[in-house]
């Protein structure tokens, strides 16, 4: 879920930027990053951004293998509960990223002092979870079926935010990577 709603805020206004080409030294592939965006603002003017060379710098040391590299401002948008998260809330003067590694997608969150926030990515094949998140999931939902799964990572953990149903029923939970539940609801 979360991978969506970041593909859909740095998808929106990419036509009107400027590309900048790199080669990873450690393989054979090109990994296009883009760090001069024009995106409209709040005031319906457009502004140029040029991303922090601190911030990419931290970026691309903690992801060196990132390939089509997408910045924009984060923008607010209601599908995304920070408290759920436990992240910091996130304004416009912070960056969302996304990009590709390891055929996954991606996106990432740095904020305006360029400090890492947090990873997301959505999990594709549900088995590749670990062992203890699936028994918690067995453990507080019997007979659910796991809709989605998105990873998160921050600086203090590991978590899954897992989307279930049974029947009409809904249900949401963070579990930690050794399986301990975090959070929970009903009717999610």
């Amino acid at each position: 879920m979360v991978i969506a709603v970041c593909a859909a805020v740095t998808t929106s206004c990419g036509e009107n930027s400027t590309t900048e080409s790199k080669t990873n030294s450690d393989t054979s592939t090109t990994a296009t990053e883009r760090t001069d965006v024009t995106e409209p603002v709040n005031t319906g003017t457009s502004t140029s951004l040029n991303v922090p060379e601190p911030t990419r710098t931290a970026f691309t040391t903690k992801y060196p293998n990132a390939a089509n590299v997408n910045w924009r401002r984060y923008e607010p948008v209601n599908t995304i509960d920070w408290d759920w998260t436990g992240w910091p809330k996130m304004d416009t003067s912070d960056y969302a990223v996304s990009y590709n590694a390891d055929g996954s997608e991606y996106c990432a969150w740095y904020d305006q002092d360029n400090n890492w926030i947090g990873t997301v990515t959505t999990v594709t094949d549900v088995s590749s979870v670990p062992a203890a998140v699936t028994k918690t999931i067995q453990k507080e939902f019997p007979g659910y079926t796991v809709t989605s799964v998105d990873k998160e990572n921050d600086k203090n953990r590991t978590a899954y935010e897992i989307d279930l149903t049974k029947g009409g029923e809904k249900a949401k939970l963070l579990v930690a990577e050794d399986g301990k539940l975090l959070k929970k609801k009903t009717g999610a």
